[in-house]
C-alpha cells in the first residue's frame, strides 16, 4: 500500500528550518546577555548549580526557630562561594547562594521559567558523557528556549494552514471554496510565509534564546495564537490567563482584547469565560506562588507586585516616557522594517483587481464592473484577528513607559497578516495548475475557459512582478536583520572584557604544574591569589554568573577566584576610591582611570552604524585594570612548560 505524499511537506520544512537558522544565528553571534534578561540567567545558574535545596534548607530552619519567614532580614558579604561569584547572602540564620538575594531588582520575578529551563538542562546533564563547562550550559539553555519558541511558531503555522483550509469565506460559494481548497494544496500556504516571514526579522529570532519574561510570555502567547486558529476558544482563554499571572501581567491587555472578541462572537460565554478565569487563575498561583515564596523568602505573587508598581504605583514613567503613538511610529516599524508594507494587502485585495483589470484590458474585455463578477475590495477574513491585536497596542499605548519588547505578543499576529497578503500574492503570480483546470476564485465559472487561457500567456507576468515585491520586503528585511546582529555583536562588552582577563590571566598566571627557572616564587601570582570586580556598566553588558563560573575556575588549580559585582542597588555601590578598591587585583570598569592600577586592555561597545560612511562605530565601554603591585606582568610573557 503506497501512501501518498503531502506537496506542502516541502514548503513546511524549509521555512521551520531557515527560522531555526536565523535564531542559532544569533544566538551564537551574541553569547552574552543584557541586564533585561539577567535575572532570569542568574536564576536558572543557582537553580542548575544549587537547586531547591538550600532554599528549602533555610525555609525548615527558620521554621524549626519558629521565627517569621516573611520578614527575615538578609545580609550578604564576599565569602567565596563556589567560584560563582564570590558572595553569599545570610537570610535570617541560613546562608543562601542565590543571586537574587543580593541583586533582588526593581521589581521581584517568577523562577518558573528559570525552573523548567534548569530541570531540562539538569536532565541532559546527567547522560551528558563528559561534564559540561558552564558557557556550554548557559548555551544549552538558550538553545532549550529557542527549541521552545520554534515548537510554539511551528504550532501556530500548522494552526494556519488549518484556519486557511477548513474556515469558509463568507463572499465565496462553497464550489469556489473547493477550487481554493485545491489551489491552496500545491502551493507554499500562508504557513510557509509567516515562518519565512518571521525568521527574516530580527526581533523574534533573536531574542527567542533570551531569558526574558517577555520570551516566556510571547511563547506562550503563540500557543494561544494557534488554538485560537484551530477554534479552541477555550484553550486560548487558559493560555493567556496562565500566561498573565506567572510570566508578564500586562498580556491582561491582550486577554481583555481577544476575551472581549470571542465573547461579541459568542465563541464564548460569561459563564465560560469567568469559570476559565478562576478556575486557571487558581492553577497558576498553585503553579507560582509557592515557588516563588520559597526562593524569595517571602509570601509573594511576582506579577501582582509588577501590576501594582506599572499601574498602580505607576512608576514604570521612572525609567523613561515615549509619546503616545510611538509603538505605531517606531516600535512596529522598526520590528517589522520592509515587510510591514505587507500589511495593508491583508485586507485590500489590490493585487487580484490590478490583475483582473489588466487581463481584461490585454483579452480585450470590457473593464467595467459587472455586478455578477465584482469582487469586493476590501477581504475581511483576518478582521476578528486584526481588531483586539489594534486594541491591544492602543491599550498598552497608555502607559508612559514603552519598549518594543513590551508588544512582543503583538507581532506574530502582525506577521500572519503579512504572510496572507504574500500567499494571495502567490495565488496572483501562479495562478495555473494541473494544467490550467483550475484558476483563481476571483473568477466566475463562465469566465474559465479565458481566463485560464489569458494567465497561461499574458497575466503570469503581471502576478509575478507584483509577487517578486513582496520577496523583495522579506529580502530587504532579511539583510537590515543581518545589520542589526552585527551592531548587537557590539553591545557586550562586559561579557567580553571577562573573556579577555581570562585570556590574560591564563597568559600571565603559570600553571601549577610548571617547572619555573630563574624567577622568584614567592613572587608568581597564584591563581588563587586574584580579586575581580565588576562595575555596574559591566555587570550589566554581559557579565553572568556562568561567565563568572568558567573565568575564575582553571583545570590545574582547585580553588576558583573570587568575583564581585555592584549593582544599582545602593547597598551594592562600590566607591572608587583606593580604600575600597585595593583590596581587587583586577577590574572591569567603566573608568579608564583608578588609582593604584594600570590599564591592561579596553573593549569597545556602544555600536552606531554610520550611514554616511557606511560603517559601525563605536567607542571605549570597559576597561580591563589591572592593580600596580599585582605581580603577574612580567609572568604574561614566560615560557612555561608542563
Amino acid at each position: 500500500m503506497t501512501t501518498r505524499k503531502d506537496p506542502n511537506m516541502i514548503f513546511r520544512i524549509i521555512p521551520a528550518a531557515f527560522l531555526l537558522a536565523t535564531s542559532l544565528h544569533a544566538l551564537t553571534s551574541c553569547p552574552h546577555s543584557k541586564v533585561e534578561e539577567s535575572f532570569n540567567l542568574q536564576a536558572t545558574h543557582d537553580l542548575y548549580y544549587y537547586g531547591l535545596g538550600p532554599a528549602l534548607r533555610s525555609f525548615i530552619t527558620r521554621g524549626e526557630d519558629k521565627t517569621s519567614w516573611m520578614t527575615q532580614s538578609q545580609t550578604c558579604d564576599a565569602r567565596s562561594d563556589e567560584g560563582s561569584d564570590g558572595s553569599t547572602c545570610v537570610v535570617g540564620d541560613y546562608a543562601l547562594p542565590y543571586d537574587h538575594v543580593r541583586f533582588p531588582g526593581v521589581v521581584p520575578r517568577t523562577f518558573a521559567g528559570a525552573f523548567v529551563l534548569a530541570s531540562m538542562a539538569k536532565v541532559i546533564s546527567f547522560i551528558s558523557p563528559q561534564p559540561m563547562s558552564p558557557i556550554f550550559v548557559q548555551f544549552l539553555i538558550r538553545f532549550l528556549l529557542l527549541l521552545l519558541c520554534l515548537v510554539a511558531h511551528v504550532r501556530l503555522a500548522l494552526a494556519l494552514e488549518y484556519y486557511s483550509v477548513s474556515k469558509p469565506k463568507s463572499h465565496h460559494t462553497q464550489a469556489k471554496k473547493s477550487t481554493s481548497t485545491s489551489i491552496q494544496s500545491s502551493h507554499p500556504s500562508i504557513s510557509a510565509y509567516y515562518l519565512l516571514i518571521t525568521a527574516s526579522q530580527f526581533h523574534i529570532p533573536f531574542y527567542s534564546s533570551r531569558l526574558l519574561p517577555n520570551t516566556f510570555a510571547l511563547l506562550l502567547v503563540i500557543l494561544a495564537y494557534a488554538e485560537w486558529f484551530y477554534g479552541r476558544p477555550r484553550c486560548t482563554a487558559v493560555f493567556l490567563v496562565f500566561t498573565t499571572a506567572i510570566f508578564r501581567c500586562d498580556v491582561l491587555l491582550l486577554l481583555f482584547t481577544v476575551g472581549l472578541t470571542l465573547l461579541l462572537q459568542r465563541r464564548l460565554n460569561i459563564v465560560e469565560a469567568i469559570s476559565i478565569g478562576i478556575v486557571t487563575g487558581v492553577a497558576s498561583l498553585l503553579v507560582t506562588v509557592p515557588l516563588d515564596t520559597l526562593l524569595w523568602s517571602r509570601l509573594i505573587w511576582p506579577e501582582f507586585e509588577v501590576w501594582w508598581f506599572n499601574t498602580v504605583d505607576n512608576r514604570s514613567g521612572e525609567w523613561g516616557r515615549m509619546v503616545w503613538h510611538w509603538y505605531f511610529s517606531r516600535a512596529l516599524p522598526k520590528g517589522m522594517m520592509t515587510t510591514a508594507l505587507l500589511f495593508p494587502l491583508a485586507f485590500v485585495r489590490l493585487p487580484e483587481r490590478i490583475d483582473l483589470w489588466i487581463t481584461r484590458r490585454r483579452s480585450g474585455q470590457s473593464t467595467r464592473k459587472d455586478p455578477k463578477k465584482h469582487v469586493g475590495f476590501f477581504d475581511l477574513t483576518l478582521l476578528p484577528f486584526f481588531l483586539p491585536i489594534l486594541g491591544y497596542i492602543a491599550l498598552y499605548s497608555c502607559l508612559p513607559h514603552k519598549e518594543i519588547r513590551f508588544i512582543f505578543p503583538a507581532i506574530p499576529m502582525l506577521n500572519v497578516f503579512a504572510a496572507y497578503a504574500m500567499s494571495r500574492l502567490h495565488k496572483v503570480a501562479f495562478p495555473v495548475i494541473d494544467g490550467g483546470k483550475n484558476v483563481p476564485e476571483k473568477y466566475s465559472s463562465a469566465d474559465q475557459k479565458s481566463a485560464s487561457s489569458a494567465y497561461r500567456l499574458n497575466f503570469h507576468w503581471t502576478g509575478f512582478f507584483m509577487w517578486l515585491c513582496g520577496i523583495g520586503t522579506i529580502l530587504t528585511t532579511m539583510i537590515g536583520s543581518q545589520l542589526f546582529i552585527r551592531l548587537s555583536m557590539e553591545n557586550y562588552p562586559g561579557g567580553e572584557a571577562l573573556n579577555r582577563l581570562r585570556r590574560h590571566l591564563d597568559s600571565s598566571i603559570p600553571s601549577s604544574r610548571t617547572t619555573i627557572h630563574s624567577i622568584n616564587l614567592q613572587n608568581t601570582p597564584k591563581w588563587e591569589d586574584v580579586r575581580v570586580h565588576v562595575d555596574v556598566a559591566a555587570a550589566m553588558t554581559g557579565v553572568s554568573l556562568f561567565g563568572q563560573r568558567h573565568a575564575s575556575r582553571r583545570y590545574d588549580y582547585e580553588s576558583p577566584f573570587p568575583i564581585e559585582k555592584s549593582g544599582y542597588e545602593d547597598e551594592n555601590q562600590l566607591e572608587g576610591n583606593s580604600k575600597r578598591t585595593k583590596k581587587f587585583t583586577h577590574l572591569l570598569s567603566e573608568e579608564q582611570n583608578v588609582d593604584g592600577y594600570h590599564l591592561v586592555d579596553v573593549v569597545k561597545g556602544y555600536p552606531r552604524f554610520d550611514f554616511k560612511n557606511f560603517r559601525i562605530d563605536t567607542r571605549n565601554a570597559t576597561y580591563i585594570l589591572e592593580s600596580d603591585d599585582w605581580p603577574g606582568g612580567e609572568m604574561s610573557n614566560l615560557s612555561t612548560r608542563v
